[in-house]
């Protein structure tokens, strides 16, 4: 008995037995979501009211549409989800690029307290708080006092008559400037991190406290009270101990430090330099061999 096309198209007439074995064997495959819906034009084929002309131009209609699809080229469909991974990568790189900038620019700024009178920051008067960026310069006048937050690393204190330029402040790295005046300089870091130039010597903070004052001419003095300070100009170095001091000119660059409570005879031969009354005084001190100090200038691990 022949199967009737009816039955494989819509499950109505006689199956053919074969046709009932096969749906047997491959009935435990058979998947649970509904029919898919079928195209139009299968629909109207399937419905004996609608004319054959009908469904056949459907058929023609929609063999157009995706002709003409086709030929105009596949169409991005834009979603949230299918554009958040580009937004967080492009995010991504902006701050990657900022940091770079900032990083060569030394960039960035401190906060600045008033603690007497109206100190400027360029040309703005500094009420109660306020900050100061890279290249900017910090002056206080005969009745004027401000407080520097070094980053996250210090404090340094500017007392009056002096003036003082933020130079650069990035990681590991915080500089400053101090054209004349008097600094109190606090600092909690590594070796290395903070310094402070002055027209006669660079001071180096090896983790430590100090007073650096300059002179109109750019003479200054350094005096330590903890930890050490390198003073340093053109490959002069004075490496200067809590509880001592050292002068430093221009031209010349830092002298030999002392302690404060020396005696005269010893200041006399410190400025004679008198190798071996240096010798003596160095040994001593049992500070060691020169060669440990100058660890800080390696890479820090």
């Amino acid at each position: 008995m022949a199967m009737s096309d009816d039955y494989l198209w819509d499950r109505s007439g006689t199956p053919d037995p074969d046709v009932e074995r096969l749906e047997a064997l491959l009935g435990r495959l058979r998947s649970t979501p509904g029919v898919p819906e079928l195209p139009h034009e299968v629909r109207l084929k399937a419905d004996p009211t609608i004319p054959e002309r009908t469904w056949r131009s459907a058929v023609l209609a929609r063999r157009s549409r995706e002709a003409a699809e086709a030929a105009a080229g596949p169409t991005e469909v834009w979603s949230v989800r299918s554009v958040a991974p580009l937004l967080a990568a492009a995010a991504m790189i902006a701050l990657m690029i900022g940091a770079t900038w900032r990083s060569t620019r030394g960039g960035g700024a401190w906060d600045v307290a008033r603690v007497d009178g109206r100190p400027l920051i360029g040309s703005t008067a500094l009420a109660d708080t306020g900050r100061i960026a890279v290249g900017q310069t910090l002056v206080t006048d005969a009745t004027s006092r401000a407080r520097i937050d070094v980053s996250t690393i210090g404090k340094v204190t500017v007392d009056p008559d002096s003036r003082v330029r933020l130079v650069a402040t990035r990681e590991a790295h915080h500089q400053l400037a101090l054209d004349r005046g008097t600094l109190h300089v606090s600092i909690t870091a590594p070796p290395g991190q903070f310094i402070v130039d002055t027209p006669s010597a660079r001071a180096t903070d090896l983790g430590c406290a100090y007073t650096l004052h300059v002179d109109e001419d750019g003479a200054g003095l350094i005096s330590v009270t903890a930890g050490w300070v390198a003073f340093e100009r053109d490959g002069v170095e004075s490496f200067v101990p809590a509880g001592a001091s050292c002068r430093t000119r221009r031209g010349r660059g830092p002298g030999t430090p002392k302690y404060d409570t020396e005696s005269q005879e010893y200041r006399d031969a410190v400025l004679r330099a008198d190798k071996a009354a240096l010798d003596r005084w160095w040994d001593a001190l049992g500070l060691g061999d020169t060669a440990w100090w100058r660890t800080w200038r390696r890479p820090m691990n």
